[in-house]
């Protein structure tokens, strides 16, 4: 189910990247991102959350479960849900074994953790990012695969960014 998941992120990132459709949700600038795009609040209805992604976001439903997808040009396509089995670290550690993950890197968070890494497949470089967040006592999976490095370094600022 993991895998499907992760499979299906990577392939709607290509399409989101390879279709110039997007859609504005509004919010107010509230920083830049590490390529120096403003980052701007999005809001997240059906979790009752907010998110910081840069350029315009369209919203959307999650693919698999109770959240939301979110395409941009800043950040591909990315993911938001509750996952119905939180993993922890080490679980997430593991599943990435099966990528042969290069330059792995996992830090801590004060409420979840964050992990990315990146492999080499048939269709070239892939970034992978992953952060788990608990907030006000729900568990949320904030994950996306994708070919561009800038975008991933953008999600994954954007899933640390997540709040209430």
């Amino acid at each position: 189910m993991i895998r499907a998941s992760i499979l299906f992120i990577a392939v709607a990132t290509l399409a989101a990247t390879a279709c110039n459709k997007k859609k504005e949700a509004g919010g107010s600038s509230s920083g830049k991102t590490a390529e120096g795009k403003a980052a701007s609040a999005v809001k997240l209805p059906k979790l009752g959350l907010q998110i910081d992604a840069p350029g315009e976001i369209t919203v959307g439903d999650a693919i698999m479960g109770e959240g939301h997808m979110l395409q941009g040009e800043g950040v591909g396509a990315m993911q938001i849900e509750i996952p119905k089995a939180p993993q922890t670290l080490d679980e997430a550690k593991s599943d990435a074994g099966m990528y042969t993950p290069k330059n792995l890197k996992t830090e801590a968070l004060p409420d979840g953790w964050a992990m990315s890494f990146e492999n080499t497949g048939s269709a070239g470089a892939n970034y992978f990012v992953e952060v788990r967040r608990d907030i006000a006592g729900k568990t949320y999976k904030c994950s996306t695969t994708g070919g561009d490095p800038g975008q991933a370094a953008a999600v994954m600022a954007a899933c640390k960014s997540l709040r209430k």
